[in-house]
């Protein structure tokens, strides 16, 4: 399962690009997402495709918080040096608006809550039967 879910605010406005086809609209945007110790921040580069790539646009700018779910990307390319970079992208499928400090908690819970019931069963005991040896 390829399942992203992070919290943070917007390093930059989003790159919008806006297509004639309304689902090829995208919009780019890097997230900072504080780690759990010390004052360290890892920054994850993000894509929103179609209409809610024109929402991102309208209501989200540097600093805005936000709470994304989305499928991881890797990827690679070759800079005009002749080295090769590595890099990874969340394809966002869902986001929230995230305000005052209490809204943002809340959403992370929130997200996290989803992805934990995703992930574990309610209960994490074995029946005998549940064995295969």
């Amino acid at each position: 399962m390829n399942i992203h879910t992070i919290h943070g605010r917007l390093v930059r406005d989003p790159d919008y690009v806006r297509e004639a086809d309304e689902t090829r609209n995208r919009a780019k945007f890097t997230v900072a997402v504080d780690r759990s110790y010390g004052d360290e921040a890892d920054f994850i580069d993000c894509i929103v495709w179609g209409k809610r790539a024109a929402v991102v646009d309208k209501y989200f700018h540097k600093g805005k918080e936000i709470a994304i779910s989305g499928e991881g990307r890797t990827g690679s390319y070759t800079d005009k040096n002749g080295t090769k970079h590595k890099t990874y992208t969340i394809n966002v499928n869902q986001f929230d608006f995230c305000g005052s400090s209490k809204d943002s908690a809340q959403a992370a819970t929130k997200l996290e809550q989803g992805a934990a019931a995703l992930l574990m069963p309610d209960t994490m005991e074995a029946q005998a039967e549940d064995i295969p040896f």
